[in-house]
């Protein structure tokens, strides 16, 4: 997913790491997602250390000198190691995901430097409860969330609800169909025994998912901008105060 535009509703007071260095990683492996998202996985020279929802990102030098680069958020939990995962939607046009989609082969070199961003950020002692709402691509900071939860065996309330067009658009497919914490709806198309919620996220949706959760929930929204617009009036029409939302949007400036 690449990071075009970082909203920001409330404040943060969480000290996170930040790097502005560039490092080469090797491309360890690549896993289709759907068929226009994949997910990189690199190894950089040193251990990886970022919180959830922090980003990374990759820069592409043409043979003429001409730079071209981009975020993507942290799609895996730091594990101690210097392991990373990168998931990257194409986008026809841009300048770096076609090349990162199509192009990029294991064993390959790419600039990559971070973590980077101090606001969309989420670490294993907040204990408060959490909702994320993730359209589209817009799930990837929440998989690295919900990897650095089970990770650190935090007891904190979260729940997920993304909202992908069909079956075959969910990322993360096999992990969020499996997970207790994850609320997955369709919005265009569905298998005929498609057993999730089917439609658009709506204040009734938002309404019973809030219920359930220790009052005094920390929201996270992330997506397209219209997306994110839609849920964060939704929120704050159900009654909760703005500092209590995080959002983050994509999309709306240079293409991927």
């Amino acid at each position: 997913m690449a990071i075009t535009i970082m909203a920001t509703l409330g404040a943060s007071s969480v000290m996170i790491p930040t790097s502005s260095t560039w490092h080469s990683a090797t491309v360890l492996g690549i896993r289709q997602e759907t068929p226009t998202v994949k997910t990189l996985v690199l190894q950089l020279p040193n251990e990886v250390r970022h919180l959830s929802g922090q980003h990374y990102e990759i820069r592409l030098t043409a043979s003429d000198g001409y730079q071209a680069a981009r975020l993507y958020s942290a799609a895996s939990a730091a594990h101690g190691d210097t392991q990373l995962e990168l998931t990257v939607q194409l986008v026809e046009g841009g300048e770096v995901s076609p090349y990162l989609f199509h192009d990029v082969q294991t064993g390959d070199q790419l600039e990559v430097r971070g973590p980077l961003g101090k606001f969309f950020v989420w670490q294993p002692v907040d204990s408060e409860p959490i909702l994320m709402i993730g359209g589209g691509s817009g799930v990837v900071p929440f998989r690295c969330i919900l990897q650095a939860h089970q990770q650190a065996g935090s007891t904190a309330p979260m729940q997920l609800i993304y909202s992908a067009r069909s079956y075959g658009d969910i990322i993360y497919k096999d992990e969020l169909l499996r997970s207790p914490m994850a609320l997955i709806t369709l919005t265009h198309d569905w298998p005929d025994d498609w057993p999730g919620h089917r439609g658009l996220i709506d204040a009734g949706l938002l309404r019973e998912t809030v219920g359930r959760l220790p009052s005094g929930a920390l929201c996270y929204v992330c997506g397209r901008t219209p997306f994110v617009e839609v849920m964060n009036q939704l929120l704050l029409d159900l009654g909760l105060p703005p500092a209590r939302i995080k959002a983050e949007r994509f999309g709306a400036l240079a293409p991927g």
